[in-house]
């Protein structure tokens, strides 16, 4: 692929191996010379257009809308979910956090508060998360994807929450004291999950925790981020095996290895792996860096060297499911499409973090190759972020179709790809490279 292609020779590596690394001053040289002039990418034009207030239970919240259509990108709702929702509110609450950092304004504050405030008002008296809301501001508490149940829309609330506390600004004490107290009531609902983790059952010759038959490791990874925070934040024993369990559950899930299929990728739910959200590697390393768990550190590295080359050969992936036959793992019912952001953003992460963690230059530089999806490198060949609109097409149905709409889980999901490569120097200038003219 073309993009690939500049990547190798611009930065001249002719063989992409993950034994060298540059010395700690070359390294330290290069990234002086490459901060000093830095060009973003990001362009948060889009998802302006996406946000909104609104009235939930009296109160005024931030809100950003789930879908915007192509041509003129006009918003759109849903008359059985509504128009916003809590999944992507909290992906937004995630960026702005983090793009805070980075850019510091009043208005960034304003929508970190806005957007947390949608949250906490749509914490059920279970301790769970409603999901949609309608456009006059009713929650909808009767679609399957909105009852407040222990669900991926649940610990996403919970992640977006705990990256909130993260954010160094007296502005947000009031927010985040609040945010806190709805933290301390989710811990203990996560704790009673998988309560007998030893429990196993069989599915396609393979043997899994009972309680992956239920909830995947895409949502124990989610949760796994929000400990990750909070543990950060308010360390103790009791978070500590928490994460531990929540670790070892997602280290049961993990398939073959680097040289057998499907090389040290973590299955999301039974014996199936898909894309979307495949955020696992990235929550265990993080994990392992944090409570000193070498296993998981082991793990994390093995999914992005393993299936990570594997993933970047075949042009992506949509999903499989695996299957024991002969005391050997089997792919089948392999998709390709359709492609979308959120496929891209949790194994950047994942390179990123494995950077982090050994130096090695060449995980950064998986993690432009990854990410140059978004700037054409993919198998429609067709820019799929634009960085003058800031929006981001919602996918690729096929090698010839793209889905030109650009809804807030694709523009989220970009920006937020976009701000990690951009803080790691070496892989903003390999992502750079790709838009440079020839």
């Amino acid at each position: 692929m073309r993009a690939r292609y500049i990547l190798l020779q611009v930065l001249g590596l002719a063989s992409f191996c993950f034994s060298c690394s540059p010395s700690p001053a070359a390294a330290a040289e290069d990234e002086t010379t490459q901060a000093e002039s830095p060009v973003s990418l990001i362009n948060t034009s889009h998802l302006d257009h996406l946000f909104t207030t609104l009235k939930v239970k009296d109160q005024e919240v931030g809100g950003i809308w789930i879908y915007s259509e192509a041509p003129d990108y006009r918003l759109v709702t849903d008359e059985d979910e509504g128009f916003t929702c809590v999944d992507d509110v909290a992906r937004s609450l995630v960026f702005y956090c983090r793009y805070y950092e980075q850019e510091p304004s009043a208005k960034i504050l304003e929508r970190i508060e806005s957007l947390a405030e949608f949250i906490l008002q749509m914490q059920a008296e279970n301790g769970y998360f409603n999901n949609f809301v309608f456009p006059d501001g009713t929650v909808n508490t009767t679609h399957q994807n909105s009852v407040a149940t222990p669900n991926s829309w649940s610990w996403r609330a919970f992640w977006a929450l705990t990256e909130l506390r993260v954010v160094n600004a007296k502005e947000l004490k009031e927010v985040q004291s609040r945010s806190l107290t709805v933290i301390d009531v989710m811990i203990p609902l996560i704790s009673q999950l998988c309560p007998e983790p030893e429990d196993t059952y069989e599915v396609a010759g393979l043997s899994l925790p009972r309680c992956l038959s239920e909830m995947g490791t895409d949502q124990i990874a989610v949760i796994l981020q929000g400990l990750n925070n909070h543990y950060r934040q308010s360390p103790s024993e009791e978070l500590r095996a928490l994460i531990r369990k929540m670790g070892d559950l997602m280290l049961s899930a993990q398939a073959g290895s680097e040289e057998q299929a499907p090389y040290g990728a973590f299955l999301s739910w039974q014996n199936l792996w898909h894309a979307w959200g495949n955020t696992q590697a990235y929550a265990l390393l993080s994990a392992g860096e944090l409570i000193e768990e070498a296993s998981f550190v082991a793990a994390g590295l093995r999914e992005v060297r393993g299936f990570q080359s594997y993933f970047l050969a075949q042009d992506g992936l949509h999903a499989f499911e695996i299957e024991q036959k002969d005391k050997k793992l089997v792919l089948v019912n392999v998709r390709q499409f359709p492609q979308i952001a959120y496929n891209i953003r949790p194994m950047v992460y994942a390179a990123l973090k494995a950077y982090e963690l050994t130096g090695e230059e060449a995980y950064a530089l998986q993690a432009a190759e990854l990410t140059a999806w978004f700037l054409g490198d993919n198998p429609a060949e067709k820019v799929i972020y634009d960085a003058t609109s800031g929006r981001t097409f919602d996918g690729i149905n096929s090698a010839d179709q793209v889905n030109q709409n650009s809804g807030a889980e694709s523009t989220i999901e970009a920006l937020l790809t976009l701000l990690a490569v951009e803080q790691v120097p070496v892989a903003q200038a390999a992502l750079l490279a790709v838009v440079k003219p020839e």
